[in-house]
């Protein structure tokens, strides 16, 4: 598939992002459900080491100053698919990527960067996940945890869990009771996400942390992920 121009538009029904975090040892006790990650300043030089660790990127064409955390908001044009954010808190690194969004069917971006980062990092704790909504809503999360076999959870309408979510919880030191009833009917998946990632993904409307952004150029599997998913 050729590239597509930057003014080319995103479906305006057609939304989604998704993002990558890598916690190294050693780990700090697990967060609550409901607790807040406490403030840890930014290092805008490891985010963009983090950024350029990416498979989907080639390269980074501009970098703006750090700004406060927020939620990703879906890409109104092709331009816009190459905006990655990124922020370094200590032991953390958190990336949002439009590239790393699947479709559900073909695309594989957001597992291939997982498995990546895996062999980058094979003693951290590293989560994947991606929303997608282009008329049929998927979730897509991926977990790697020391002392326990991979987590996948995905679907549509239904999600499905290959691997045993309990003991994924325990090797985080996370108490399952919290999250996931007896027989597994209830998952909390905003917090699962929540404890794993350290509060990572979770954003506060009087947020004081902030992470860099940066506009990137895309090698040719990048590209050739965002024409398929965003697209085709």
């Amino acid at each position: 598939m050729s590239p597509v121009s930057p003014e080319t538009r995103v479906d305006p029904r057609h939304s989604g992002h998704a993002h990558l975090v890598v916690v190294q040892p050693p780990f700090a006790p697990p967060l609550r459900p409901d607790e807040r990650p406490s403030v840890v300043a930014h290092d805008p030089e490891a985010a963009r080491a983090a950024v350029l660790s990416l498979s989907s990127v080639a390269g980074i064409r501009r970098e703006e100053d750090p700004s406060r955390l927020g939620h990703p908001e879906s890409p109104a044009d092709r331009g816009e698919l190459d905006v990655v954010r990124a922020a370094t808190w200590g032991s953390t690194v958190k990336v949002t990527d439009p590239a790393l969004v699947e479709d559900g069917v073909l695309s594989s971006a957001l597992e291939d960067e997982f498995r990546a980062q895996k062999k980058r990092h094979p003693d951290a704790r590293i989560v994947a996940v991606c929303e997608r909504d282009f008329g049929a809503a998927y979730l897509k999360i991926l977990v790697a945890v020391p002392g326990s076999p991979d987590l996948v959870i995905e679907g549509f309408d239904e999600l499905e869990v290959t691997g045993d979510l309990r003991a994924t919880l325990t090797a985080a030191g996370c108490d399952p009771g919290q999250l996931v009833d007896d027989d597994e009917d209830f998952v909390d998946y905003d917090g699962l996400l929540h404890v794993l990632t350290g509060g990572a993904l979770s954003v506060y409307a009087d947020e004081e942390r902030v992470e860099s952004t940066f506009v990137v150029e895309r090698d040719e599997e990048g590209e050739a992920s965002i024409g398929e998913v965003w697209f085709s």
